[in-house]
């Protein structure tokens, strides 16, 4: 999940209006500087609530999405009722998303330093991944339990990480730094446990990386691309291939495993019909389809399109700040 709020999205976007390139690095470093300023919601007036029976119907495919605008997560189910909204505490501020084998979801909550946890049908928190100090921003669990996650900064505004948890753990076997890293966004796993992650330099260049070795990873592999990523957003792994978002391209970059420090150029460009912020995405289980959620759109809220071609499907509702995206069952890595 992209963390960069929606203020700061238009900020960075409004550098680059008309012309589709990169935001000036003053303006990435106001918006990043200023990320925590952004107005929201105030989340008191959001009544929780669980349709049981609803996320348990067979063939209950479901959509979960993060909503900053009222520091909830919603739960949708495959014929696009909405089966639940969860919330879960007066200081939360709920970001990125991922679910496991067992149908848990994972909600980095940059607000509080951790990763909540709950087991389905979601009507209760089942453990909370401490993460102190940390501005958790993205979660992602491989098929043994490891479970990564990007923090964006340290609640003190210094330079992000990563953080690793073993299985069952609620404590990080492993934080990885690395002087070029300054901004941490989006992170997915590989088949092999290798974790892939996008961000930003003090500049506002956008990076990519690899972190190998879960509880032992000590560095981050800085992977070069082919071509521009104007705006780093959501990272997926599907069929071994790694996809990047390009939150002012609207589009999504397929690239085939890295060679040589180097994910080289795109094999697939996917360009999202009629998106506008589509700062993070979940590829379906059977990748013919991906989910975004659109951080600027009222009219394009958790937008269905097709991959690769990137033709508009369907939207679960009209709403506002749409900043995570997660589906179960999820596409294999």
């Amino acid at each position: 999940m992209h963390r960069l709020s929606y203020t700061a999205v238009l900020a960075l976007l409004a550098g680059c209006a008309g012309g589709g390139g990169s935001p000036p690095a003053a303006a990435v470093a106001a918006a990043e500087v200023n990320q925590t300023a952004r107005p929201r919601v105030a989340p008191s007036h959001v009544t929780p609530f669980v349709n049981v029976a609803g996320i348990k119907a067979p063939h209950g495919n479901q959509t979960f999405v993060t909503d900053a605008g009222t520091a909830t997560v919603t739960v949708w189910g495959a014929n696009g009722q909405l089966n639940a909204i969860l919330f879960d505490g007066i200081n939360a501020d709920p970001q990125g998303l991922t679910t496991d084998a067992a149908q848990n979801l994972y909600v980095a909550n940059i607000g509080l330093s951790n990763v909540i946890v709950y087991a389905k049908p979601y009507t209760s928190i089942k453990t909370t991944l401490n993460d102190a100090g940390e501005n958790t921003e993205d979660v992602a669990v491989d098929k043994t339990g490891l479970v990564g996650v990007t923090n964006y900064l340290t609640s003190s505004l210094m330079p992000g990480s990563v953080s690793f948890f073993a299985k069952n753990a609620t404590q990080p076997c492993s934080t990885v730094h690395d002087p070029n890293w300054i901004y941490f966004y989006n992170d997915a796993f590989d088949a092999s446990g290798n974790l892939f992650i996008d961000g930003r330099t003090a500049a506002g260049a956008t990076l990519v990386g690899e972190v190998s070795g879960g509880c032992k990873a000590t560095s981050i592999t800085t992977l070069s691309v082919g071509n521009t990523i104007s705006f780093p957003g959501g990272v997926q792994v599907f069929d071994g291939n790694i996809l990047i978002g390009d939150v002012s391209e609207q589009a999504i970059y397929t690239y085939a495993p890295p060679s040589g420090g180097s994910l080289g150029s795109p094999t697939v460009v996917t360009t999202l019909a009629g998106a506008e912020l589509p700062v993070t995405f979940a590829i379906e289980e059977n990748g013919k389809h991906v989910r975004t959620a659109d951080a600027a759109a009222d009219t394009l809220y958790a937008a269905l399109y097709t991959y690769p071609k990137g033709a508009y499907v369907s939207k679960l509702a009209d709403h506002l700040w749409a900043v995570a995206v997660a589906v179960y069952p999820p596409a294999q890595p």
